[in-house]
């Protein structure tokens, strides 16, 4: 895409909008970079600029419908200003758009969406193609490598294999972003304070396959309707991956759960992978392995491979981590499950009963899946922030009769939690929320409970 003395204005100063500004100033483009913050505010990302000019504090409606191009950050929503543009006819697209349109047609690029599991899916499917040998990158959605960094990384070559985590949001300003592999994992309701209804939702997940053509790959989960939906309304070969009992691999990948191992159909013969080849555990990461294994083994990465990625995978972060032990309960951080639905796959079957620490700012829906997943593991729950008396009524209506308990920080969360628990027993901080009442992130607020764990006496 020739961006030379083009008129770019990037939306967003944060990660994405800095690699963005940078990428096409490199280019010859003269960008402009519009954030509503103030420079104080950002000073830090403005010193991250190589050569870009600033319209912060505001967006100038001149220099959006006066550009050639506008490029979205991920979470920036639709603007008046945004609006105003495409009425003049600028081009309004997302980073990672960007990014697609630069990539290398040899290059083979797997993309994977929905709302729980994609971290650990896209982390998990990046290991197994590095294991292959062949130039690897993984980001997107994903740590801090925006999409755009594959542009100028080796993997965007003949051959390369580029593996991004791809939100909605980030779809939402897609106009031909086609990859080669595309699994979309579940779709349940989240971010309703953004979209205002779950079919507007679920449609922007689903337009990971709006693109895609004959002789891609289009994977989808059997228990999930709207996945499917969506998959089949590509031309692109469908795969379906089951984690129910009866489940038969033949239509992509499925368990047993006798001879613990994972099934993937290739080429109408069925491969086995042991499970204990994975350090993560769970049914919903059965789930996510699944996704990760058919999308490598599409993308022609080999058994042995495969085996060797997924004995080398580090699992993310705050994501049903264990990071204490003490008297003989266990401390898990799954900070991550910012949503429901996260959570519910997260407890359903918990090896040990729980007490629950939950709460942050709520995303609008109900509890009901939660409390359904708690109903033969919680043993109590201690609820934070602003979410905390939503969270109580919605316990009180569903009927439970474990103890609830409120805290004003993490560190009495962790305290009261661990004095409803026995020794055998767990404490899960696994919130169903967003975290910006009392964190910056979820990853601050996991490691504001791993803190706590340690301070117990």
């Amino acid at each position: 895409m020739d961006l030379h003395n083009k008129r770019v204005v990037v939306v967003g100063l944060a990660q994405t909008g800095i690699s963005v500004a940078n990428f096409c100033s490199a280019r010859g483009a003269k960008v402009v970079v519009s954030d509503s913050k103030s420079r104080e505010v950002l000073a830090a990302q403005v010193a991250q600029l190589t050569n870009a000019e600033l319209d912060l504090g505001g967006h100038t409606l001149a220099l959006f419908t006066e550009a050639d191009l506008i490029v979205m950050s991920p979470g920036v929503p639709e603007l008046e200003v945004t609006r105003a543009a495409r009425a003049a006819g600028v081009e309004v697209i997302a980073e990672i758009e960007l990014a697609y349109r630069c990539f290398h047609p040899g290059a083979t690029l797997i993309a994977i969406t929905g709302t729980n599991g994609k971290s650990t899916t896209t982390a998990l499917t990046g290991s197994l193609c590095a294991a292959s040998g062949r130039p690897t990158f993984c980001g997107g959605n994903l740590g801090n490598h925006p999409l755009i960094e594959a542009v100028d990384h080796p993997a965007n070559c003949e051959g390369g294999l580029i593996v991004a985590e791809v939100a909605g949001f980030m779809l939402e300003t897609c106009t031909s972003f086609r990859p080669k592999i595309a699994a979309c994992l579940n779709i349940t309701p989240d971010h309703l304070e953004r979209y205002g209804s779950f079919e507007v939702y679920a449609s922007m997940k689903t337009r990971i396959y709006e693109w895609l053509e004959q002789g891609d790959h289009a994977i989808a989960n059997a228990c999930d309707a709207l996945t499917i939906e969506g998959a089949n309304l590509s031309p692109a070969t469908v795969h379906l991956f089951d984690s129910t009992p009866e489940a038969s691999p033949a239509l992509g990948a499925a368990l047993d759960r006798e001879e613990q191992k994972i099934m993937i159909a290739v080429d109408g013969r069925v491969e086995h992978y042991p499970m204990s080849d994975l350090p993560i555990i769970g049914n919903h990461n059965m789930e996510n392995a699944m996704a990760a294994y058919l999308c490598a083994r599409l993308a022609g990465v080999e058994p042995a491979a495969i085996r060797q990625g997924a004995r080398a995978f580090i699992p993310q972060k705050h994501r049903m981590e264990l990071v204490g032990d003490k008297e003989g309960i266990h401390y898990y951080d799954d900070s991550k499950g910012t949503n429901v639905a996260a959570v519910a796959a997260s407890l359903k079957g918990f090896p040990r009963k729980l007490v629950l620490i939950a709460g942050g700012v709520d995303k609008g829906g109900s509890y009901t899946d939660m409390f359904d997943a708690m109903r033969e593991v919680a043993t109590g729950m201690v609820l934070i922030g602003a979410a905390a008396g939503i969270i109580r009524k919605a316990a009180q209506d569903y009927g439970v009769s474990y103890p609830i308990a409120d805290a004003s920080d993490m560190d009495e969360a962790v305290r009261m939690a661990t004095a409803m628990a026995q020794a055998g027993q767990a404490v899960v901080l696994s919130p169903a929320c967003s975290s910006y009442d009392m964190f910056k992130n979820f990853g601050e607020r996991g490691m504001a409970f791993r803190a706590a764990v340690d301070n117990l006496p």
